[in-house]
């Protein structure tokens, strides 16, 4: 019985020493905001490997407009824009010449707003390690669903790509108006409630008065 309990200890403890660490991901926050909502959205960038990570690349999905990035010490920010003029519109923010130590997580942040009708923004992002290591956060979630654990790990150790994280544009105003009148019919049917309930009361005394003039 001690020997079998050994050798389960022995089997737990080799699987958290040689375990491949878990592959963290660059995720944008928040993950549901509202239609023609002006937001801040938040690039959470971490670093899971062995040396710095010395840039990020996002690419800003289509829909999204007026964006702009927050200054962060220590970085480089650049965009880059299709069209010319007042309809450019970016569609890339560049962080560069900065350094995520080992073991540690650096935030970007900007301001757009999201699209006028429901969507899915997909975030694509690419970070560069000091050794020139680039990993491709550019898959598709659904397609690592269908990936078993051996090709996801494959996936992730030998071409350094992750599935992006994505943001759901809703139509907050219409689930605002549903509130708004699912609470109004409440409302009314307190009402209507509390004037029944009067209703009753005055019918109730009026009979009492009946009958007890009937008695005298």
């Amino acid at each position: 019985m001690i020997k079998r309990i050994g050798s389960i200890f022995i089997g737990i403890a080799s699987f958290f020493l040689f375990a491949t660490p878990a592959f963290a991901h660059v995720i944008v926050y928040p993950h549901q905001v509202g239609i023609a909502a002006t937001q801040d959205f938040t690039v959470s960038v971490p670093n899971e490997r062995n040396n710095p990570v010395i840039s990020v690349r996002l690419l800003v999905p289509s829909g999204l407009n007026s964006v702009l990035p927050n200054a962060v010490q220590g970085w480089t920010i650049s965009t880059k824009s299709k069209g010319n003029g007042d309809s450019a519109i970016v569609s890339e923010i560049d962080w560069t010449d900065g350094s995520i130590p080992v073991g540690q997580r650096e935030e970007f942040v900007f301001q757009a707003q999201a699209p006028a009708q429901q969507a899915t923004l997909a975030w694509k992002a690419y970070q560069t390690y000091s050794d020139g290591t680039v990993v491709s956060w550019d898959v598709n979630p659904q397609k690592m669903e269908n990936l078993s654990d051996e090709q996801q790990d494959a996936l992730a150790n030998k071409e350094n790509k992750g599935e992006y994280s994505t943001t759901q544009v809703i139509n907050d105003l219409a689930i605002s108006n549903a509130q708004t009148a699912s609470v109004n019919s409440a409302v009314q049917t307190a009402q209507i409630a509390e004037f029944l309930s009067v209703i009753a009361v005055i019918l109730a005394t009026a009979s009492l008065f009946v009958v007890v003039r009937k008695r005298k």
